[in-house]
């Protein structure tokens, strides 16, 4: 079993609060608590996967597909573009471990 180190904390958080205000927010949040840059910056970029607030982009791509799309199914779309985009915040959540080991 993976331990996890104290300073990958503000990865994990950093992520993980990306999933609720955005990565661009959190990363300048966490940026005035922490000089392990590296971290913040892989939780920035792994936090930008998941739910549609986790970045901006997701919610212009979310908005470009309501308006260029008339029998587009806006659930549909939504469900898809989390399960995908969470499998890859997973992904990257793992990279995180895999490489710092």
């Amino acid at each position: 079993m993976t331990q996890i180190h104290p300073k990958d904390h503000i990865f994990m958080f950093s992520a993980l609060t990306s999933q609720i205000i955005s990565n661009v927010p959190s990363t300048l949040l966490f940026s005035n608590f922490t000089d392990n840059w590296q971290d913040l910056l892989w939780g920035a970029n792994a936090g930008g996967f998941g739910s549609l607030f986790a970045s901006f982009a997701n919610l212009i791509a979310y908005r470009l597909y309501l308006n260029n799309t008339e029998t587009g199914n806006p659930g549909k779309f939504t469900i898809q573009f989390m399960v995908f985009g969470y499998i890859f915040f997973f992904i990257s959540f793992d990279m995180f471990f895999i490489l710092r080991s």
